[in-house]
């Protein structure tokens, strides 16, 4: 059934599901930061992409009502939900840097933004310790903000700043919590005042050091902001001033994220 409302691969945005494996966080993160390196890991995740209800760039692929009733509908409600959240979000952003109002907003204001929902299979702990598997390798997302949701199981750590390379648990609080973390368009956007959180899904803290034993199937949901496709993802000229000299350069949000992808699959 999923192979009818499957994501085609390429470097457009993603839509629909995407099997166990097909996206590799590891060699997205490579790509920005070693480019030479060769990456040869597989995160154990599968996820379903769907984009704004009335995109027709790159409209969603569905299952059908008859397979998953009131799927589409339900999607649709969370998606505009996290679409008001995430504006009220980047509206206190541009209070806190003292910006003008709009200066964030209007550059991710045209339904850009993505709703994934992530499942990993459960997988034994040992196929994790060999080192060719993970449920999500180390990286940073290409958007603005990510607002995320989880269940209970663990395994979702941000690396800390303090102390590059280790990582610390991101433990649920509630079932209401919203993680949100920095994107790689915003930290351009900022000039890398604020630069995007990497982050991993390993197994949960009680089988660090487990040498056997089932790490539970786990489930996500990320919100990720996206800046207008035709939008700027240069720096704002407001950190720009601040700093001196502009860390990235003027490319437009599709072609940013679709030069980031291609060079990743």
């Amino acid at each position: 059934m999923k192979m009818h409302f499957a994501h085609e691969p390429g470097p457009q945005p993603q839509r629909g599901w995407s099997r166990l494996g097909s996206e590799n966080a590891a060699k997205l993160y490579a790509a920005l930061h070693t480019p030479d390196r060769s990456v040869d890991v597989v995160d154990s995740r599968e996820h379903f992409d769907l984009g704004c209800p009335s995109d027709d760039e790159f409209p969603n692929r569905w299952p059908s009502e008859a397979d998953i009733p009131g799927f589409r509908q339900l999607s649709g409600s969370a998606y505009s939900a996290l679409q008001r959240a995430s504006k009220m979000i980047m509206e206190a952003l541009e209070m806190a840097f003292d910006l003008r109002g709009g200066s964030l907003t209007s550059r991710c204001c045209n339904g850009a933004d993505e709703l994934r929902l992530n499942h990993y299979p459960a997988v034994d702990v040992g196929e994790i310790n060999k080192g060719q598997i993970n449920r999500i390798w180390p990286h940073t997302d290409l958007g603005v903000i990510t607002c995320l949701f989880q269940d209970d199981i663990g395994g979702l750590e941000i690396e800390d700043r303090g102390n590059l390379g280790s990582f610390l648990p991101v433990v649920r609080g509630t079932p209401a919590e919203m993680v949100v973390n920095v994107s790689e368009t915003l930290e351009r956007w900022t000039n890398g005042h604020l630069r995007a959180g990497v982050h991993q899904v390993t197994v949960p803290a009680y089988l660090k050091h487990a040498d056997k034993g089932l790490v539970p199937a786990r489930v996500s949901i990320p919100y990720f902001v996206k800046a207008d496709r035709r939008a700027s993802a240069g720096p704002l000229t407001e950190f720009v001033v601040a700093s001196g000299v502009a860390r990235y350069e003027e490319i437009s949000a599709l072609e940013y994220h679709m030069q980031r992808v291609a060079k990743a699959y």
